[in-house]
């Protein structure tokens, strides 16, 4: 018995649809956000918007990341729909600004410079100032609130929040209940607007200073460090390389930095991370302030804070992919590449100094003992090599 031909469902019936309102796009919004206030002047959720006025899947389109990811096809549907100009609608897309904040070569995620949505070991989702959603006439969520260095608003002095303040649930424009406004937790329904941030103190201003640094930087597209005037690209990609560099020390050393003690204070409290807690937002500021700081006084900072933590030449420009010629030709001249070999040290001369910090009581170290020899504790592969076959022949 011959079977029926499977029957194709025809979704073409959406291109026929353009939106009914437009609200107007605000000029620092995020795409998703504007879609999101879009869908509620329909009365619809976020989901059935895209289906219905978009795309047929609007269920798993709604489930990426719209402000990052580039589809210039569904960019000038929007615009043909929405009856809005093309460029306006670019200026949305996070994507607007690569080739100042970031590059990137048909990538699947964000770069460094730009928050993921959801990464539970740095934040809890989509960032945001109560404030700012209080103030607005009709509240929308800022690009700049997803940018790696924007953790406070200059504007009100407060840490940013990442999630509701009652329930502790991330942000989710799709999951928001149709409302009249953007501002609900889809979980408990509480206003956003109403969460309690931490003001910042004076103690920590230097903060909001640098964000304000970096964020007229990447409006001018320049920054002048020293006496260079240096392209804003090149600036975020330093900045996310130095911020890794500073993350990754357990023990970091920077005497000209007065905020030192309590950013370890906070590093050693996250090792007990409680999800419920600001711990992350706030290291996130003081590794931005950091950064800033090494930037300033140039480059006299950046070479206080590259002896005194014992970083090298290689750790400045190892793994940093498609280095810019300007940061490349200043370590080069700042700091010294140091041969990975080194003099021939000798098992006797790392006894002898063992020998000495024993009489003076003091902690016996790989990097104690290559200070006083006066070696790198690990790029001399020599003194390694000598030291650790030492160690395994005495009891320190």
């Amino acid at each position: 018995m011959p079977t029926k031909p499977r029957r194709i469902r025809n979704t073409d019936w959406v291109k026929d649809y353009n939106f009914l309102i437009t609200p107007k796009p605000q000029k620092d919004e995020l795409l998703s956000s504007w879609l999101t206030r879009t869908a509620f002047a329909h009365g619809m959720s976020l989901n059935q918007f895209i289906s219905l006025y978009i795309r047929h899947e609007g269920c798993a389109m709604s489930r990426t990341d719209i402000d990052f990811q580039y589809n210039p096809k569904l960019l000038n549907l929007i615009a043909k729909k929405s009856k809005i100009e093309l460029k306006i609608i670019e200026r949305l897309s996070l994507r607007s600004e690569e080739g100042y904040l970031f590059t990137c070569s048909d990538c699947l995620y964000p770069p460094s410079q730009i928050r993921k949505l959801i990464d539970k070991r740095t934040h809890f989702g989509l960032m945001y100032c109560p404030k700012c959603l209080k103030e607005d006439k009709h509240p929308y969520f800022r690009k700049e609130w997803r940018y790696l260095f924007y953790n406070a608003c200059p504007k009100h002095k407060i840490y940013l929040q990442d999630r509701c303040g009652v329930c502790y649930e991330n942000i989710k424009f799709r999951k928001m209940p149709v409302k009249n406004k953007i501002i609900f937790c889809h979980k408990c329904k509480r206003d956003l607007r109403l969460t309690t941030s931490k003001k910042v103190s004076n103690e920590y201003k230097k903060g909001l200073e640098a964000i304000k640094w970096f964020q007229d930087g990447l409006k001018n597209g320049y920054f002048f460090i020293g006496d260079d005037k240096v392209n804003s690209l090149v600036v975020f990609k330093i900045y996310t390389h130095i911020r890794y560099l500073i993350n990754r020390q357990k023990n970091i050393k920077l005497d000209s930095f007065p905020m030192l003690y309590k950013y370890k204070v906070l590093c050693k409290k996250l090792q007990h991370y409680n999800s419920k807690k600001c711990g992350p937002i706030y290291k996130d500021y003081f590794l931005t302030i950091i950064v800033y700081h090494l930037f300033l006084d140039y480059p006299n900072n950046l070479q206080r804070f590259a002896h005194d933590n014992n970083l090298t030449h290689r750790d400045f420009v190892h793994g940093f992919k498609d280095i810019p010629f300007w940061y490349e030709n200043k370590i080069d001249n700042i700091i010294l590449i140091q041969n990975t070999i080194g003099r021939e040290i000798s098992e006797s001369e790392i006894r002898g100094v063992i020998n000495y910090l024993k009489r003076l009581s003091k902690k016996i170290t790989q990097e104690s003992v290559a200070e006083i020899i006066g070696c790198h504790s690990t790029i001399n592969k020599g003194f390694v090599r000598a030291y650790k076959k030492l160690l395994n022949n005495i009891t320190i």
